[in-house]
């Protein structure tokens, strides 16, 4: 039985391999197909490739409206240039493109695309209506195209512009459809990707919708009103403004106040003339701009914007154009880096050098038991009048109250034993952050947070298995504004929260009111909560093993978990430390830290030898 690739190769080109001939040349139909699957990966990349062309066409109003997460239609409507019928007939040719002429222009990229790939790669996997037409013609044109079929053309009567209809994606390519996640999930990546087109360009009206609901209407206006449509008035009020210019290239946008800090990077966004790109190095500038002035395990929001000349630039470097390269990463990294110190220092949130650095951050405000405290404004330490040599837990931290464990389930024979806790364990917290643990064998050294976050994660897949919630109903229904995205993460969530204790009414296009929530959260932070446990659940998508389930254990519990920095008790440690010897997997968290680090006697010892 030959296989199907050869049977296939066989129908389409008529012949019989010849001798002990190995290699062969790929009919069109096959080649286009895997050509295809580089470019157009899921229903995201489709509404990524259209919407790139609409902005390249000039367009100033742009709508995309999806239905069932694209997989059964994309369909794009722009008020841009449009197309002749020349170019119509062409345009879905692989490597026909209006936005190269020659190799030079390869070094000068100013438009998102460029390969001449994305309409013949969408034209292989899908079935492809396009209706265009030129202000400069009275009539348009319309386009019908299937696989392995000859395209027609006919005129159509319409507006100047383009419309783009992809129904049925992959339909002929199963095995690729097979692989695409869920309708929600695929949503969610739809949706994330249209909040960075409404950011990338705040002069384009932008609507988005799919087959139920109007997702967003953003009308065209500046980058401030579209973050305060997308994130809301309160986020947007916090931003603070970014300008630098230097040597040619031009940085603009906004940084959040360490306040607005998240679990997450997914409000951390970055364009590169006009496109979204991916960059470790440029977060990471802004990253060490805030120093210390951000909890461990945070990332501040940004939106910023590098303009320079193309040719200092290399945007041909990914498949899907989100990598780019400099011509000059440091001096890249030192513009951004410096103009973002510099925005914080100005707005008083970073210290500028200088006597004031030791007095300035130090502000009076009113306590209910003893009157007035001084409380440092970049830490948010309290430090008492009468007693400035102590160190008080920071303003705003709720006793820690560890959940009471259930029945200890046995650890794992390969792993080495966690001894029992001794009646009076000698177990210190160093730095607010560590707990030094005496063990016969030498010393173990905990991460608190880390430890918190393994036993809370159990507890939480625990209540799944038995199914039974314990809400605690608020007083008042709480209305939260979401993003797209985070509405959508909440669609694809709501069956296993409201198993947790949520109780949840979604209101359309992205607000969510709060009936209930588990009775262990914290109360006052159930906004706060809920919003960090959306963002934590994207990120641990990619890093925790499993399910939703274990994926929304470990958000929740990473984001209850006592923080870094938070004084503890003796009882608190003596707790957290028996709760942890009683969890299934005492050894790492949920997404792969480890809890504990072992020095063993010996090796004190050793490091104390003379030398």
């Amino acid at each position: 039985m030959l296989p199907p690739s050869v049977r296939l190769w066989r129908q389409a080109t008529n012949t019989e391999p010849m001798g002990t001939q190995r290699i062969w040349i790929l009919p069109d139909f096959l080649a286009s197909q895997i050509a295809a699957g580089e470019v157009i990966q899921r229903p995201e990349s489709v509404v990524k490739e259209l919407v790139e062309n609409s902005l390249d066409a000039g367009a100033t109003q742009i709508a995309v409206n999806v239905r069932g997460a694209g997989k059964q239609l994309v369909h794009v409507v722009d008020n841009g240039c449009g197309m002749s019928r020349e170019d119509l007939a062409l345009c879905i040719r692989r490597h026909a493109t209006s936005k190269l002429r020659s190799a030079e222009d390869l070094h000068r990229i100013t438009t998102l695309g460029f390969r001449g790939e994305a309409l013949a790669a969408i034209a292989a996997v899908a079935h492809l209506e396009i209706r265009t037409r030129t202000a400069e013609e009275h009539t348009g044109w319309r386009l019908l195209s299937e696989p392995d079929a000859q395209p027609r053309i006919e005129p159509w009567a319409m507006e100047p512009g383009t419309q783009v209809f992809v129904r049925n994606l992959f339909f002929n390519v199963p095995a690729r459809r097979k692989f695409l996640r869920s309708d929600l999930s695929e949503f969610r990546l739809v949706s994330d990707l249209m909040v960075r087109f409404a950011l990338a360009a705040p002069h384009v009206r932008l609507t988005f919708s799919d087959e139920r609901t109007l997702i967003f209407d953003l009308p065209a206006g500046t980058l401030l009103e579209r973050l305060e449509r997308l994130f809301g008035e309160e986020f947007a009020r916090a931003l603070i403004p970014v300008e630098a210019a230097e040597e040619g290239v031009v940085l603009s946008g906004f940084i959040g106040h360490p306040q607005q800090a998240r679990p997450s990077r997914a409000q951390q966004f970055l364009f590169l003339n006009g496109r979204w790109i991916q960059h470790k190095g440029i977060a990471h500038a802004v990253f060490t701009a805030y120093e210390q002035l951000l909890e461990p395990g945070t990332f501040p929001p940004f939106v910023l914007y590098l303009q320079l000349d193309p040719e200092r630039v290399d945007v041909n470097v990914h498949p899907q154009k989100h990598e780019v390269k400099f011509e000059d990463e440091r001096f890249i990294y030192g513009v951004v880096h410096t103009a973002v110190a510099r925005a914080l220092q100005s707005h008083n949130v970073a210290p500028t050098l200088g006597w004031e650095l030791a007095q300035a951050p130090l502000e009076r405000q009113p306590d209910p038991q003893s009157g007035q405290v001084l409380v440092n404004r970049l830490t948010g330490e309290i430090v008492l009048p009468e007693r400035f040599h102590r160190r008080a837990a920071p303003v705003g931290v709720r006793p820690v109250v560890l959940p009471a464990p259930s029945v200890p389930s046995p650890a794992p024979a390969q792993q080495p034993e966690l001894a029992e806790l001794p009646p009076s364990p000698r177990c210190w917290q160093l730095h607010r952050r560590y707990i030094l643990w005496e063990t016969p064998q030498g010393v173990r050294i905990v991460d608190q947070h880390v430890a918190h976050e393994r036993v809370l994660y159990e507890r939480i897949l625990r209540l799944f298995e038995r199914g039974e919630p314990l809400p605690q109903r608020l007083l008042l229904p709480l209305t939260v504004q979401l993003d797209p995205a985070a509405f959508a993460t909440l669609e694809e969530l709501r069956s296993e929260l409201e198993r947790l204790g949520f109780e949840l009414r979604l209101l359309p296009p992205n607000q969510v009111e709060l009936q209930a929530v588990p009775a262990e959260l914290p109360p006052g932070r159930e906004e706060q909560l809920l919003c960090e446990l959306l963002e934590s659940y994207r990120e641990y998508e990619q890093h925790v093993p499993g399910g939703v389930r274990e994926r929304v254990a470990a958000a929740l519990a990473c984001r209850m978990a006592v923080k870094s920095g938070e004084e503890l008790s003796e009882l608190q440690i003596r707790t957290l430390l028996q709760q942890l010897l009683e969890c299934r997997l005492p050894y790492v968290c949920p997404h792969g830290r480890p809890v504990f680090v072992e020095l063993p006697l010996e090796e004190l010892d050793r490091r104390f030898e003379r030398r």
